[in-house]
């Protein structure tokens, strides 16, 4: 144990380093990282330093220090200043090793201090000149168990720098203080109490000064006045503390283990049930924040989002009454509440004009937050809608401000992308975009929208968000059977260049623009072809793929020009390649495609990329249940390739599945498995083994479907010697076959 306290100093320096060099997709270290967030040797960290206080401060303190004073958040002119590697103290039974760390370091401490050691001094002088939330918790707890020989410089320090109070756990922020001001009060002089009692009472942490916090003041104040022995306390701020507990009740309690809550709504189901339109609205006005009123006390309690999800359930029961009560809510409600309302109409039968009733007020009153409601609701309306309600769904989407930037393209926490950087995905959770799938609804369902909504359709084909035009896209696709001309051109507008190619070529690989795209490529390839070019030439992979895909796709459609394109993919990059791979592993199977399907296959069989390889591979799946005997040179070609490496079970998968007498060379096919990969088939940890399974049936089936042939011998050959390299399943397999 005496050497853990060095190992881990050293360990944490070399972590800090290692860290500082690891960026996120936005530039900034992982430190949430620094520990790896592993379990392991919490237990020895403590037994360390409850022997050896001494060499752990020594140690791990400066390196701790020197963490939280390099990595604490300097945006945010607040003290304490947290940091992001022990951001929050949090009551646990089970301690990760950054937890362990902090609290090994703070009994370490507090064993230093209570001894007053020779070293003592000179740590809380490190700890008294440091603004930060972890030296500030470090000398909390050394000066509550060293309040013999501290107690006047604690109540000092306290009140010449009020920040020191706020030091606590998630749940109970003030407890630390509140430890450590209960156990110096009693040894301070009158005079250092008093102090200690008007810092308190003119204490207000910044929460208390904001608009959501307001209701707060003086919860704090009560928190840290909770310390103070009643008999230690004045009469005045007895009488103050009096007032105070009237107001919040009781004080902050012990901080509680992590526990997990399905956050749901402030008031019980069965209760709801039994709620007058009344009681409903008056929930409604109570309930006007997302900040849970019950946040400490009951955090399984929500706000005004969870009672608000609970009117939806109750809007889809009974729609008439709550579409009703809706139109009652006042001016200033929480569009939480009419958002929902809009969300339980969907798919109702009650009558088209109360919808509209409803969308009009949500329109009037909350259209920037209810934006997406409505337009979902809008475009599930099966009815016609009247002028007024087409002009909504127009401003929500060309003039709805959502989306501000493209949300897609940044970095979120934790080093990933928001809405993994899907253009389309971040589309459709924006207004602009959600009303776009609305328009395009209304249209699949009634072509005599396409006028009504021109002019909005030529304005989304023009919008500056790239998700927005991607939803665009689909509505032009609904709208290219009725008029393709109108259609194409502005399907031309919507994907030409906006300044920044990076994102053209990628809008380009979006699912509607390519499905466009291909649906066009019948009648109009020659208007399409620059298009299809610049996606095949694209320096993004997945729109260079998608290129692939289109030019592949024209040959087959008899597309002359499109053939240069083909072999231009076919001779590629991996991106271009698996492209052409895919459409050729769809279209074996189709008669007039097969040709040249299978040229393209026995090209890439042997690929130098592996996912090329495992996409051709896949071509077996799209010859499930069709005769596989006539497709026998591919079949042993594959059998000979790199592609069966990489894949064996698609081939395996369709012959099995086969309801046709299988072919002679699925023997060849068995054979070839058991000469590469018998090792493998013989140990039932790896994938092969259960192919191997497979394997047993087919050539079973195939000697009983061969017996007057030549395959027959062949066969229990190679049954031979599946029993012979103990071959998983196959003995199985011929007890069943025997019975």
């Amino acid at each position: 144990l005496e050497w853990i306290p060095e190992v881990l100093a050293h360990w944490l320096s070399r972590r800090f380093s290692i860290i500082q060099e690891t960026k996120d997709g936005m530039g900034r270290p992982n430190w949430w990282n620094l520990f790896n967030r592993d379990r392991f040797g919490a237990e020895a960290i403590h037994n360390s330093a409850a022997k050896f206080p001494d060499e752990f401060a020594r140690h791990v303190l400066p390196v701790v220090l020197k963490i939280t004073d390099e990595t604490a958040y300097t945006e945010d002119k607040a003290r304490p200043k947290r940091d992001p590697v022990w951001s929050y103290l949090i009551n646990s039974e089970h301690d990760s090793i950054d937890q362990a760390c902090r609290q090994a370091l703070a009994g370490a401490v507090e064993k230093l201090a209570k001894a007053k050691s020779d070293g003592i001094a000179e740590i809380l002088t490190k700890l008294r000149s440091r603004d930060t939330y972890m030296a500030n918790y470090l000398l909390h707890r050394a000066h509550t168990v060293g309040a013999m020989h501290f107690a006047a410089t604690a109540v000092s320090e306290l009140c010449d720098k009020p920040w020191r109070f706020e030091c606590g756990y998630a749940d109970s922020p003030y407890w630390i203080t509140i430890q450590l001001i209960k156990a110096v009060s009693p040894l301070c002089s009158n005079e250092n109490r008093a102090r200690l009692e008007q810092a308190i009472l003119e204490y207000v942490p910044d929460y208390e000064r904001t608009s959501n916090g307001y209701r707060s003041r003086g919860s704090a104040s009560f928190a840290l006045l909770s310390g103070i022995p009643v008999e230690f306390r004045s009469k005045s701020t007895q009488a103050r503390y009096r007032e105070l507990e009237r107001k919040f009740g009781v004080p902050d309690s012990p901080p509680r283990e992590v526990e997990a809550y399905w956050v749901g709504s402030p008031i019980e189901k069965a209760a709801a049930e039994k709620m007058t339109d009344e009681q409903w609205l008056e929930a409604i006005r109570e309930y006007d924040s997302e900040e849970s009123k019950h946040r400490w006390k009951n955090p399984e309690k929500g706000g005004a989002l969870e009672l608000a999800r609970m009117l939806q359930e109750f809007t889809k029961r009974d729609p008439e009454r709550f579409a009703r009560l809706s139109l009652r809510f006042p001016l200033g409600t929480h569009p939480f509440y009419i958002a929902h309302v809009l969300d339980g109409l969907k798919e109702t039968k009650i009558s088209l004009e109360l919808k509209l009733e409803v969308c009009r007020k949500a329109y009037s009153e909350s259209r920037d937050d209810c934006g997406r409601a409505l337009a979902d609701l809008l475009g599930s309306m099966e009815e016609s809608l009247p002028d007024d309600t087409v002009h909504m769904l127009d401003w929500l989407a060309t003039d709805h401000p959502d989306p501000e930037k493209e949300a897609w393209r940044e970095d979120a926490p934790g080093g990933v992308v928001y809405y993994g950087g899907d253009i389309l995905t971040h589309g459709i959770n924006t207004v602009r975009g959600r009303a776009a799938g609305a328009i395009r609804d209304l249209i699949l369902r009634d072509a005599s929208y396409i006028d009504r909504f021109r002019a909005t359709i030529e304005r989304l084909a023009n919008d500056k968000s790239v998700a927005v035009r991607a939803c665009a896209s689909s509505i032009l696709l609904m709208v290219v059977d009725h008029e393709s001309e109108f259609a194409l051109g502005q399907f031309l507008r919507l994907i030409g260049p906006r300044g920044s190619k990076t994102d053209d070529d990628r809008l380009l690989a979006t699912y509607y623009v390519e499905r466009f795209i291909n649906y066009g490529l019948y009648e109009h390839f020659r208007r399409l072809r620059r298009v299809v070019e610049q996606m095949l030439r694209s320096e993004q992979p997945e729109t260079s793929k998608a290129g692939a895909r289109l030019a592949s796709i024209a040959v087959l459609l008899h597309h002359d020009d499109a053939e240069a394109l083909a072999e231009e993919a076919l001779r590629g990059n991996p991106s271009q390649r698996f492209g052409v791979a895919e459409v050729a592993s769809a279209n074996i199977g189709k008669v007039e495609h097969r040709q040249w399907s299978e040229r393209q296959l026995l090209a890439l069989f042997n690929d130098s990329d592996s996912e090329v390889r495992q996409e051709t591979a896949s071509c077996f799946r799209s010859l499930e249940g069709r005769p596989l005997g006539s497709y026998e040179n591919l079949i042993s070609k594959f059998c000979d390739s790199a592609a069966y490496q990489e894949d064996s079970s698609s081939l395996l998968h369709a012959l099995e599945e086969s309801s046709q007498k299988l072919p002679g060379i699925t023997h060849t096919v068995c054979e070839k498995f058991l000469d590469r990969f018998s090792d493998e088939a013989g140990d039932i940890r790896t994938r092969r083994a259960g192919d191997s399974r497979s394997l047993s049936k087919l050539i079973l089936r195939t000697y009983h479907q061969h017996q007057r042939d030549e395959w027959a011998s062949r066969c229990l050959d190679l049954i031979d010697r599946m029993c012979l390299e103990g071959i998983y399943d196959v003995r199985v397999s011929l007890n069943e076959y025997e019975r």
